[in-house]
C-alpha cells in the first residue's frame, strides 16, 4: 500500500502562504495547487518573495497575524509611569539577588495594565529560553525607548543591570517629568481659547437670535455692535454650506502639509523662533539632549550610538541637522565640539563646555552639569512662559467673550421700552 503522502500527489490542496510584494509588504493568502513547490513558483511568478507555504487552514493563518496585531497594539498602549515602576523594581529585586526571570514573574502578577502584562509574558518566555533582557526588550520598540534598550545591553556587557535600571527610572522619571511641564505650559492658553470659542459660538448662535425677534417683532432698531455680531450669528447659523467646505478643506490641507518635510522644517523653525515659544523650545531640546547624552556616556555606550539614539529625543529638523552633522564630523575623527560650533540651536556657553569636558576627559560629567543647568532653566521658561499667557489670555477672553456679551446687553437695557411699544 503506498503511503498517504503519495495519495495526495498530483491532487490539488489548499495551501495558505505568507510573502512579501515588491515594496516589502506583508501580504497572505491562499492558492489552491497540487504541492508547495507549485505554490511558491507562482508566487515567485508573480514577482514576490515567499516566506512560507502550509497547509495550515487560512484561518488558522489569520488567527496568528491578528494576534500579532494584538500584541502591536498592547505594545503601544503601555504607559510609560509602567516602565518606570518596571525599572525600579527589577532593579531593587536584581539587586538583592533575585534572578531575572523570577523578578519578570513577580512584577507580572502585580501589574494592573492587561497590555503590560501581555509583554511581560513574551518577555518571561524569551528569557526563560535563553535570550538577554535587551534583546528580548527591542522586540518591543513601541514600549521600550531605545535608550533603555542601549543602556540594557551596556549593563550585560558590564555586569551592571540594577545600577543601570536604576538609572533607567530615573531617566524616565525625570522625562516624563519634563513632558508634563512643556504639556501644562501649553495646555491653558489652548483649553482658555477653546472655552472662549465655545462661549462665543453659543451666545452669537443661540442667545443673540431671540433678541432679534423680539426687536423685529416690534419694529425696533438694535444698537450698531448688536447688528455686527448679529450678522455675524446669521452667517455662521445660516451659510454653513459656504464656510466648511474651505474650513475642512484648509484643515485638511494642513495636516498634509504638516507631514511634509518643508512642513515639519517650517514648523520646527517657528518652535525656535518664536517669541514666546522660543526659550521654552529651545530649553526643552537642550535638556533632553544633555540628559539622554550624559546618561549613555555615563554607561559607556558607543558614541555614534549615542548621536543615532539623541535623534529621537530631539524631535526637530534643525536638530537632526545637527545630529547628522556630528554622525559625520565623529566618523572622520573630529570631536563633538567641532560639529557643534557654529551651529544656531546651541548656545556658545554649551559649546565651550563641551570642548572643556572633551580636553578633560570628563565629558559624561560635563554633560551631566549642562543638563541640570538646562533643566533649571526649562523650570524658568516654563514659569515665564504661563506668567506671561494668563494674562493674554485674560485680555483677550475679556475682550471677545466680554465684547459679545456687551452687545448681548445693550439691547436688554432699552428691552423694556421696546416690550411696552415705546
Amino acid at each position: 500500500m503506498p503511503p498517504a503522502s503519495d495519495h495526495f500527489i498530483g491532487m490539488q490542496r489548499t495551501f495558505s502562504y505568507r510573502a512579501r510584494d515588491n515594496s516589502g509588504g506583508l501580504v497572505s493568502g491562499s492558492v489552491v495547487a497540487t504541492s508547495p513547490d507549485e505554490v511558491a513558483r507562482r508566487l515567485r511568478g508573480d514577482g514576490k518573495f515567499v516566506l512560507e507555504v502550509s497547509d495550515q487552514p487560512v484561518t488558522q493563518v489569520a488567527a496568528v497575524d491578528a494576534q500579532a496585531i494584538h500584541r502591536a497594539e498592547a505594545a503601544k498602549r503601555v504607559k510609560r509611569d509602567d516602565v518606570i515602576a518596571f525599572a525600579q523594581q527589577i532593579g531593587v529585586m536584581t539587586e538583592t539577588g533575585v534572578p531575572l526571570a523570577e523578578a519578570l514573574t513577580s512584577f507580572r502578577q502585580q501589574t494592573r495594565s492587561s497590555d503590560f502584562a501581555l509583554i511581560l509574558d513574551l518577555l518571561i518566555a524569551d528569557i526563560e529560553n535563553g535570550d538577554s533582557l535587551s534583546n528580548a526588550m527591542s522586540r518591543w520598540p513601541r514600549t521600550f525607548p531605545p535608550i533603555m534598550i542601549s543602556l540594557m545591553k551596556a549593563s550585560e556587557a558590564s555586569g551592571t543591570m540594577s545600577r543601570m535600571l536604576t538609572r533607567v527610572a530615573s531617566y524616565l522619571a525625570k522625562e516624563r517629568r519634563t513632558v508634563r511641564q512643556i504639556k501644562g505650559a501649553l495646555s491653558y492658553p489652548v483649553f482658555m481659547i477653546t472655552i472662549g470659542l465655545a462661549i462665543t459660538v453659543f451666545l452669537m448662535a443661540f442667545v443673540l437670535p431671540r433678541f432679534a425677534k423680539i426687536y423685529e417683532q416690534r419694529s425696533a432698531s438694535l444698537p450698531a455692535p448688536t447688528k455686527v455680531l448679529l450678522a455675524i450669528s446669521d452667517f455662521v447659523t445660516g451659510s454653513a454650506h459656504v464656510y466648511a467646505p474651505i474650513v475642512v478643506t484648509t484643515l485638511v490641507a494642513f495636516i498634509i502639509w504638516r507631514k511634509q518635510p518643508s512642513g515639519r522644517r517650517a514648523l520646527d523653525w517657528l518652535r525656535l523662533h518664536a517669541p514666546i515659544l522660543r526659550r521654552l523650545y529651545g530649553q526643552l531640546y537642550l535638556t533632553r539632549a544633555s540628559r539622554t547624552m550624559a546618561t549613555l556616556l555615563a554607561a559607556g555606550v558607543n558614541l555614534l550610538d549615542i548621536i543615532n539614539i539623541c535623534r529621537g529625543v530631539t524631535a526637530n529638523a534643525y536638530w537632526s541637522d545637527l545630529w547628522q552633522r556630528m554622525d559625520d564630523m565623529v566618523r572622520n575623527g573630529r570631536q563633538l565640539s567641532d560639529a557643534m560650533s557654529g551651529t544656531a540651536v546651541l548656545p556658545p556657553n554649551v559649546v565651550s563646555m563641551v570642548a572643556a569636558g572633551e580636553r578633560a576627559g570628563r565629558l559624561s560629567e560635563v554633560m551631566e552639569r549642562i543638563a541640570e543647568f538646562s533643566d533649571d532653566e526649562l523650570d524658568a521658561a516654563v514659569r515665564q512662559t504661563t506668567t506671561f499667557i494668563e494674562p493674554v489670555m485674560i485680555c483677550i477672553m475679556g475682550v471677545v467673550v466680554g465684547g459679545v456679551a456687551i452687545a448681548l446687553l445693550m439691547p436688554i437695557f432699552t428691552i423694556g421700552n421696546v416690550m411696552a411699544g415705546t
